[in-house]
């Protein structure tokens, strides 16, 4: 099957929806062409390795500048600002270009941002939008829950826009897919293309557990993209009012902040006694094999997770708030410790680092789940029953 892949970002290890999807259709050999918009000297770095692998790319560039401007030109209107804001001439006409050149079965358009030109292609192409998740509910949590005041802002202006637009384009398109049942019903409710609205969990790579690398017994871990407005919430939420209960009681203990991109709010805790902030690494999942507990702090989201679902792959024992676990069918003391209170979740993690048989039944139990529910193998076959649905 040839599948045209939109999506806002370039596909790389820190966008796990497209990477993993993509990933996931070329290993079961589907031919994929991916089209995307290049913002950064990072972008053609990301789109130089995805050629060298065999994928072929049709891109265009979208300056900052470009991106302001269509956002504040769509504040008078009512549609969201995400929707206009990726808008380029240039890219549509290479992307007219190659689909003269070479027809594809299906285009896959990945978010929001994406699905202005998911439109222009509807009436010639069988196309799937994939919403990922509910950004009407994410923007709604954000206005009140993120620790900027900018994204409090923006969050109370786009959030009703969404609502009413993300209703509108699930009856644009045959299929809208979701991540999680939470977000399929939140896009169902009094929606008459309920109908269309597709769960399509996350995959990853399922590969044998590596258990050479010693568990340190007094690392934290927390993972994540540390430029996404939830992750920092999540992270200044942790350090302010859970840490310090832990260090109280285990002057010893260390937190590593694992992803890339982090912002100054996040660089700096790597100052604080106890903190350890990496940046970038090439493996998260090594990082993790290494941590005694991980830890998903999450006040406010949508979709799943990625942190919980790495954590259980890697047999890492989670700590988790309930919004960390929106959409997953795990249990209390069954596949995690839940905790939603400081004292609770400070008292959950030193429960750990004291019990580790605790942590080893945890860890086999998570691996089970995500083994069970999220292997990339079974997730990709039921993304191609769906494009074939959306063929036919």
């Amino acid at each position: 099957m040839k599948v045209l892949y939109l999506v806002p970002h370039v596909p790389n290890a820190t966008k796990i929806r497209s990477h993993m999807q993509i990933r996931g259709l070329i290993d079961s050999g589907q031919e994929v062409v991916v089209g995307t918009l290049i913002r950064s000297d990072e972008d053609l770095k990301h789109i130089q390795k995805l050629e060298a692998g065999g994928v072929k790319v049709v891109a265009a560039p979208l300056s900052r500048w470009q991106m302001a401007y269509h956002g504040l030109a769509a504040l008078p209107g009512s549609r969201p600002l995400q929707a206009d804001l990726l808008r380029s001439s240039a890219f549509m006409a290479r992307l007219d270009s190659h689909l003269q050149a070479e027809p594809p079965d299906v285009v896959h358009v990945e978010h929001l941002r994406m699905a202005r030109y998911g439109l222009q292609l509807n009436n010639r192409w069988p196309v799937v939008w994939d919403a990922v998740d509910n950004l009407a509910s994410l923007f709604r949590q954000a206005s009140s829950s993120s620790t900027s005041s900018t994204w409090r802002l923006a969050a109370r202006i786009e959030a009703p826009r969404l609502q009413s637009y993300e209703r509108w384009l699930t009856g644009q398109f045959p299929a809208t897919l979701v991540i999680s049942e939470q977000d399929r019903m939140l896009f169902s409710r009094e929606n008459p293309h309920a109908d269309r609205v597709r769960y399509a969990p996350l995959g990853i790579p399922v590969h044998p557990h590596d258990e050479s690398a010693p568990r340190a017994s007094n690392v934290l871990i927390i993972t994540g993209t540390m430029n996404y407005h939830p992750n920092i919430a999540a992270i200044r939420y942790f350090v302010e009012t859970i840490f310090p209960l832990i260090q109280q009681a285990r002057p010893d203990v260390e937190l590593r902040l694992v992803g890339a991109n982090p912002v100054e709010a996040i660089r700096s805790l790597g100052e604080r006694h106890g903190i350890i902030v990496t940046g970038f690494v090439p493996s998260v999942a090594d990082h993790l094999r290494q941590a005694a507990v991980a830890l998903a702090p999450v006040t406010y989201g949508a979709g799943i997770q990625i942190k919980v679902l790495e954590a259980f792959l890697t047999e890492t024992p989670l700590v988790a708030t309930p919004q960390a676990i929106r959409g997953l069918d795990v249990h209390h003391e069954a596949h995690l410790l839940i905790a939603d209170d400081p004292a609770a979740f400070a008292a959950a993690v030193l429960r750990l680092l004291d019990d580790h048989l605790l942590r080893d039944q945890l860890g086999q139990a998570g691996r089970r789940y995500v083994e069970q529910h999220h292997d990339l193998t079974e997730t990709t076959r039921h993304l191609l029953d769906i494009y074939r649905s959306v063929i036919r």
